[in-house]
């Protein structure tokens, strides 16, 4: 009986370790050169601990695609389509992290989007982007990290648009009946 249960136990622990073994990812991580970056274990979620995040939790949003990666806290400021707090798994990059976020809203300045990161010396460090033609490599391999903030300004000229379109067309309606007044008054 006992040797049944040891044999039993043996064979559940070579196959754990046989799974562990043929992950390579957690031996060999493909580490960037210039990815040492230490982060806060306070900050990282893992999708477990998400689970008590309602499906109507406001502005903090949660993948439940995204399963067993940890996760780090993003915010995603201005004109997305979903802005707020993202849980994003770590060693996202920017465009990944834009596209959890739903990606730019139509009324979005795109060309430039400010990645704001806290600084060494408590300050924030602010980088912008240009995105307006799909982004470009800087943009593509930027890793966001816990506590970053992604903000994107309101185009003002989708808005202001039909303001000067219809004023255009006021002045030109204007100068058009001036024209029209002098060639009548002109040929009596």
């Amino acid at each position: 009986m006992i040797e049944k249960t040891l044999l039993k136990h043996f064979k559940v622990l070579l196959l754990n370790l046989s799974l562990l073994l043929s992950s390579g990812s957690v031996f060999a991580q493909n580490k960037k050169p210039t990815d040492n970056v230490d982060y806060d274990l306070s900050r990282l979620a893992l999708p477990s601990e998400t689970k008590n995040i309602g499906k109507s939790a406001g502005s903090v949003y949660y993948s439940p695609s995204i399963k067993g990666k940890v996760l780090i806290p993003v915010h995603f400021w201005g004109y997305f389509q979903r802005p707020g707090l993202h849980f994003v798994p770590v060693e996202t990059s920017l465009l990944e992290g834009i596209s959890y976020a739903g990606g730019p809203n139509p009324q979005a300045r795109i060309d430039n989007v400010k990645l704001m990161r806290k600084g060494d010396k408590g300050g924030f460090d602010n980088k912008f982007y240009d995105l307006e033609k799909g982004g470009n490599n800087e943009a593509a391999l930027k890793t966001l990290r816990p506590g970053d903030m992604v903000f994107v300004e309101k185009d003002y000229w989708q808005e202001d648009r039909a303001y000067y379109t219809g004023l255009i067309g006021v002045v030109a309606t204007v100068l058009s009946s001036i024209l029209l007044y002098r060639e009548v008054k002109k040929n009596r």
